[in-house]
């Protein structure tokens, strides 16, 4: 399912504004907002961006987005201001992510997330920070294959070149990890 408020289609909106924002200028083409319309960055832009991914019939994400950039030869969505929620097998909340930006498969539902990205898990309020992050909802896993900093509830930092765990955080692998670290995880 998704929803957007608005949405730009390239082609059909680009000859309506170019003339309508021509008219309004008296026939000024070179107009800044006719240049930035004429140069939009993929062939849909949708604004307010919702939608859910389901496994086996249960949402196993719901991502909001302020902007998705869309591509007609693509299934790739690029995503502009990104909160994610993560649900469990059973449809319970796990995880909240949110990052400047990301990138969504529409055919495969996985997801990486760039940019000042932060998930908090729900469970025990660990925070994990990094630059980058990847989701794959039909495999239930999460990972970073750069810097990755795992703080703890009780302030126990953990600091390492990557990281692997399944949705549920019952099972996390670090590489190179520095710090201190609970005794569950694996390395």
């Amino acid at each position: 399912m998704m929803h957007s408020t608005t949405m730009y289609h390239r082609n059909h909106l680009a000859a309506f504004a170019l003339a309508a924002l021509a008219a309004a200028c008296g026939g000024n083409a070179a107009d800044p907002m006719v240049a930035e319309f004429a140069t939009m960055p993929a062939d849909q832009i949708m604004e307010g961006v919702e939608f859910s991914s389901t496994t086996a019939g249960v949402r196993s994400s719901k991502v909001l987005a302020d902007t998705a950039y869309l591509y007609e030869d693509s299934t790739v969505m690029h995503l502009r201001g990104v909160d994610l929620e993560m649900y469990d097998a059973t449809g319970k909340r796990t995880a909240h992510l949110t990052s400047l930006s990301g990138v969504y498969d529409q055919a495969t539902q996985k997801m990486v997330a760039k940019g000042t990205v932060v998930l908090v898990i729900i469970g025990d309020g660990r925070r994990i920070e990094s630059e980058e992050l990847h989701y794959d909802p039909q495999s239930r896993r999460i990972w970073s294959d750069v810097q990755t900093r795992m703080t703890e509830a009780d302030g126990n930092v953990t600091t390492a070149a990557s990281f692997n765990a399944d949705d549920q955080f019952n099972n996390i692998q670090f590489q190179n990890a520095r710090g201190r670290v609970r005794e569950r995880i694996e390395f």
